[in-house]
């Protein structure tokens, strides 16, 4: 179970977090979005980091009026922390309702280093590999 987040991933996460940030100042809200994602990408494989995000996609989806988004995010929040907790998370997904809530995605190349042990061999529902 992945409660504790490794510093290095928590860096990685904050600083896409930041980046949104200043995207949502900007009113770059595609950028705002693509920086959620690779939030989603690294905070999935712990439960409270990953239901954050998706909260953040949430209100991200109500700032758009993304009825879809709002309606997928709320399924996504109630739920997707359980994977986290379960070491049971579609790798590399990007977090949004454009993508199917249990496919697996590959992992964008400048992320691979910190996400080095996941689990990308199996097909499905994996996580972080066990040691």
């Amino acid at each position: 179970m992945n409660f504790k987040m490794p510093e290095d991933f928590k860096k990685a996460y904050q600083k896409e977090l930041e980046n949104y940030q200043i995207s949502l100042k900007e009113k770059n809200l595609v950028q705002a979005w693509k920086f959620l994602e690779r939030a989603h990408v690294i905070g999935q494989y712990h439960p409270i980091p990953h239901t954050g995000i998706h909260f953040r996609m949430l209100v991200f989806g109500i700032r758009t009026f993304n009825g879809k988004e709002i309606f997928g995010q709320l399924i996504r929040v109630l739920f997707g922390w359980i994977g986290s907790l379960l070491n049971r998370i579609p790798v590399g997904n990007t977090g949004g309702v454009s993508v199917p809530i249990f496919a697996s995605m590959p992992i964008p190349d400048d992320l691979k280093s910190l996400l080095k042990d996941a689990d990308t061999d199996r097909i499905g529902l994996s996580g972080l590999k066990t040691k």
